[in-house]
């Protein structure tokens, strides 16, 4: 892991990948990490939010930036650049709380049921920075039996060598009525979206929009979205 100073914080990199953007004052990333952050008061029914994957939290700027100013509860394998986080953005991030465990095991422990899950787990490998195994395998059946019957998970997807887009869509949303991706002209990520109640994909990407453009994120003009159907 690789720290880069910059004028508004940090950057974390690893195998050339930005796993996060410390700022050190709520405001756009100008990345995907807007999109995620937007998605988050755009569609959760409610304020119970778990994040699986921290790294640096760089969805907390935003996020607290569009005045979702709720606790958010995060996992990671590492803490690493916890202190970096709370250095930078401690005075305004409000109520973030950070656990050192695997994200499957810390939602099995956990009480009651989530509005809204993020999925930004990552793991470096030869061929570079991609999803763990387990973000297809029992995860998401893990993450559905922790959200509330009308909760929202938000996934952050990595392209696999080896494996289409449409199989990994269907490995992590096919068990909900709705799922929508999000293509972003910068990055070869894509962001899933699924629940059973989420809106048509035209009124997901007004929801977005509608967020992210009080924001002022780069982002606003890359949002390309499809419906993803199983059938």
């Amino acid at each position: 892991m690789k720290i880069e100073r910059t004028k508004r914080g940090a950057r974390i990199i690893e195998d050339d990948v930005v796993l996060s953007e410390i700022l050190s004052q709520p405001g756009p990333t100008h990345s995907l990490f807007d999109v995620l952050a937007a998605a988050v008061p755009a569609l959760a029914p409610g304020p119970r939010f778990a994040m699986l994957g921290f790294a640096g939290g760089g969805m907390i700027a935003p996020l607290r930036a569009v005045d979702w100013l709720h606790p958010v509860h995060a996992v990671d394998l590492s803490d690493e650049a916890e202190p970096l986080f709370r250095e930078l953005s401690g005075g305004w991030a409000g109520e973030v709380t950070l656990d050192k465990q695997d994200a499957e095991r810390w939602l099995r422990g956990q009480r009651g049921k989530f509005d809204v899950i993020v999925e930004d787990l990552s793991v470096p490998s030869p061929i570079g920075t991609v999803k763990p195994y387990v973000s297809f395998d029992t995860l998401p059946q893990r993450i559905l039996a922790r959200l509330k019957p009308n909760g929202v998970v938000i996934t952050n997807l990595l392209p696999m060598p080896g494996t289409e887009w449409e199989a990994m869509y269907a490995r992590i949303s096919s068990s909900y009525a709705r799922a929508t991706a999000i293509h972003l002209d910068d990055y070869e990520n894509r962001i899933v979206i699924a629940g059973n109640t989420i809106p048509e994909t035209r009124e997901l990407g007004r929801r977005l929009r509608a967020v992210l453009a009080p924001l002022e994120s780069d982002m606003l003009r890359q949002l390309r979205l499809r419906t993803i159907r199983f059938d």
